[in-house]
């Protein structure tokens, strides 16, 4: 996932050795602006040409967008972004098709196959905001749960087609939801902001060397 950006600032640099098929788990509590980096990701990805497929959960889309308009943060962004409905109501960006969370995990699963293929690109990265929520749903009934890994989040990761990259709020369900979650990622990163800066500290990684490693970056330049 190679990116590039006017003074090569560490998120990005860190962002490039991300390899095509991995899933990455951004981390972040209720209390935290994560809408700020969400759109310093999308900016760089829109900047380098890397085509990006934002899926929305149950309108969280809608919720980051409303955040940076009201912090004067230009949302252009997302209006023109590609955009997959899963749940919610709210019409956000260009939304390519939806999925119905009342369906069984296969009729949803072929909803949003049948959406993905509206994009032309050999390559994608898919940015799913709201995931958290979904998860809450579902965790009472582990059967239920293990469904929605098994058609919805397994299959894909491996996948050199697209990089995923899930914004989860650890503080919507349970931590033995969330170990499970971390066990299938193959990055795990938590956030936290601080003395007007963003600081990524990374949890896990296939790189060893990086377990414990942080990465900051000052606000003013995400926006």
């Amino acid at each position: 996932m190679a990116m590039t950006s006017a003074g090569d600032e560490p998120l990005v640099e860190y962002f490039r050795s991300i390899k095509p098929g991995e899933d990455v788990l951004i981390e972040y509590t209720s209390g935290e602006p994560v809408h700020i980096l969400f759109h310093l990701f999308l900016g760089c990805l829109r900047e380098n040409g890397v085509p990006v497929i934002i899926v929305d959960e149950l309108d969280q889309l809608h919720v980051f967008r409303t955040q940076l308009k009201l912090a004067g943060v230009d949302t252009e962004l997302i209006d023109t972004a590609n955009v997959i409905k899963i749940g919610g109501l709210l019409k956000t960006g260009k939304v390519l098709g939806r999925v119905d969370l009342s369906k069984e995990f296969p009729i949803r699963k072929k909803h949003y196959e049948e959406a993905l293929r509206k994009v032309n690109a050999d390559y994608t990265i898919r940015i799913v905001l709201g995931f958290d929520k979904v998860l809450a749903m579902h965790e009472e009934d582990r059967r239920d749960l293990e469904s929605l890994f098994g058609y919805m989040i397994r299959p894909y990761l491996g996948d050199e087609g697209r990089t995923t990259v899930y914004f989860i709020n650890t503080e919507l369900f349970s931590e033995r939801t969330l170990k499970e979650f971390r066990e299938h990622a193959s990055r795990v990163f938590s956030v936290r902001f601080e003395e007007n800066a963003i600081v990524i500290r990374v949890i896990k990684s296939p790189n060893v060397a990086e377990y414990g490693k942080e990465m900051e970056t000052k606000i003013e330049d995400c926006v």
